[in-house]
């Protein structure tokens, strides 16, 4: 069975969220800048060990075969080194061996990266430079707008930053600024006579070192190694503000794309939303037409669906108005035609005929007689239904119309019994008596037609949902798929005495509960013994 038009279905996703389940797939931008900062990340590494590397290597080609510049004796530096100790306390370092070596390493002592040079027994011999650097300054914002924005972001994003970067820290204990380098594998590797670059940790962990060291030849025998040293908090803070500016402009594009797609999503849902409302509006709760539809303008596919309502429910009004016409021109169509076979079977009855003919005249007469009264019912059903509309409503007590009604039909039916079953308590409605009245009328008279044995029964009762009204008959049950349709207009089945049924009277029952705002379905008894009809109707508010 198909769901009425004003049925609604359990709710779901609305377009609106499934439009932000689809923004989610915006949320992979910042992972994959993650990923391709952690390539750059990667290239600034290496290339920062290619650069040290080369640095290396040209401080020792200029030291290179250079015999004289390593000729002090060792005598003069072991003497340095132990007055330094006297007077810092712990091992210091002694100043260059050599002149030359000082003027070279001097010239080198701008960038940022601290040099060593040792000799082959691990003697330093000379050093320049430092590993920690100075934070760059903050550049001022240029407006103002930008202003608010470092606040926000200070406020804001800094925090997570913080929790989710590794930050470059310049605090951290630097033992070989004292000491001298470590002896770690990249000094054996260069005193061994290869270009070596290592990593190592500060004793805190707090920053990483990158050294390159060089040998240094004299002829075909290493003399000693030169060895840059650099932390790679450069790399770190070049990566982090990299990070910050690729977070801001996807975190930007996000809540632009967010907003943009939310508008358009509520835009969208709203214009169906109407397109819905429009349509359940031209149409009212008992499927008939009731407005004109007017079709959007817009050239899109909402639009074009807005259209193609607005023509398929004009075809259906048209086609509505046909069918609620088609009863009342049969009627006056066949009423000139029968009137002429009356006439006529009349006149033959006053002609002298057999009594063999005479069966077939009463059997013609009672066959005109059934006519009429399905033309009669058909006039009834559509007079009815066009002057519902102006039939004043006004709030009465169904239960004395009901029981007066009994009344009546225990006159009209001596032959059948009738059986009713009321409570005490008012049945307040809204509508009006006498349609009321009639609506009774079509349900016993069905019940009477379709009775094979026993009472009618009629039950009138109160209940939280309103008032109900049973009428029930032994008989047979009623056909498979049928009990739906019982209501609708000119249905046709056949009645236990081989008669045709029209539903007519059954159509006007359902019209006349539907004015009183209720409702009326048919079904089998439970014993399957016959069929009971059930109006359920609201009770009067106040």
């Amino acid at each position: 069975m198909r769901p009425s038009l004003g049925a609604r279905i359990a709710p779901s996703l609305g377009i609106r969220a499934q439009l932000v389940l689809v923004l989610t797939v915006l949320l992979a931008l910042p992972w994959l800048g993650w990923q391709y900062l952690n390539e750059i990340e990667r290239f600034l590494l290496a290339a920062q060990d290619r650069g040290l590397a080369a640095t290396a290597q040209a401080v020792a080609t200029a030291l290179n075969d250079r015999q004289r510049i390593f000729d002090t004796p060792p005598d003069p530096i072991a003497s340095f080194a132990e007055e330094r100790s006297a007077d810092e306390g712990g091992m210091a370092l002694p100043p260059s061996a050599s002149p030359e070596i000082e003027q070279i390493i001097r010239s080198l002592s701008r960038i940022d990266a601290r040099i060593w040079v040792v000799g082959h027994d691990f003697t330093v011999l000379a050093h320049s430079g430092s590993l920690r650097r100075d934070p760059p300054a903050e550049a001022p914002p240029a407006t103002a707008l930008g202003a608010v924005w470092r606040a926000v972001e200070r406020a804001t994003l800094e925090p997570v930053y913080r929790l989710i970067l590794d930050q470059p820290n310049e605090n951290f204990r630097d033992e070989a600024a004292t000491k001298g380098p470590p002896r770690g594998r990249d000094i054996e590797g260069a005193l061994a006579g290869i270009l070596t670059v290592d990593h190592r940790t500060t004793l805190d962990g707090k920053a990483v070192v990158v050294a390159a060291a060089s040998p240094i030849w004299i002829g075909d025998r290493v003399e000693g190694a030169v060895v840059v040293e650099q932390t790679t908090n450069r790399v770190l803070a070049e990566r982090n503000v990299a990070f910050e500016r690729l977070f801001d402009i996807v975190l930007a594009l996000v809540l632009l794309g967010t907003v943009a797609l939310t508008l358009f999503a509520s835009r969208l849902s709203s214009r169906i939303r109407r397109l819905r409302d429009a349509a359940e509006a031209a149409i009212d709760a008992h499927g008939r037409v009731r407005g004109a539809f007017a079709g959007s303008s817009d050239g899109d596919e909402i639009g074009d669906l807005s259209r193609s309502f607005a023509s398929a429910l004009a075809r259906l009004a048209e086609f509505a108005d046909y069918q609620e016409q088609m009863a009342g021109r049969l009627s006056h169509e066949l009423r000139t035609p029968i009137a002429v076979v009356r006439s006529s079977l009349e006149n033959l009855q006053q002609q002298p005929i057999e009594a063999d003919a005479r069966v077939y005249i009463g059997r013609a007469q009672e066959g005109l007689a059934r006519l009429t009264a399905i033309l009669t019912r058909m006039t009834e059903a559509a007079r009815l239904e066009q002057a519902l509309a102006d039939v004043p409503r006004e709030r009465y007590d169904a239960a004395p119309v009901i029981a007066a009604c009994v009344d009546g039909y225990r006159l009209a039916y001596p032959d059948v019994p009738f059986e009713l079953a009321m409570s005490d308590a008012q049945l307040v409605v809204d509508g009006a008596p006498d349609l009321l009245a009639q609506m009774l009328d079509k349900l016993i008279s069905n019940a009477v037609e379709f009775r094979t044995s026993g009472p009618v029964v009629l039950r009138a009762t109160r209940g939280p949902d309103g008032a109900s009204i049973d009428v029930s008959n032994s008989g047979p049950c009623l056909p498979p798929g049928m009990g739906p349709r019982l209501f609708d207009s000119m249905v046709s089945f056949r009645t236990p005495g081989g008669g045709a049924h029209l539903g007519l009277g059954l159509f006007v029952a359902r019209m006349i509960a539907r004015y009183h705002g209720g409702s009326i379905e048919a079904r089998d008894l439970a014993d399957r013994t016959g069929v009971v009809v059930s109006v359920r109707l609201p009770l009067a508010g106040g």
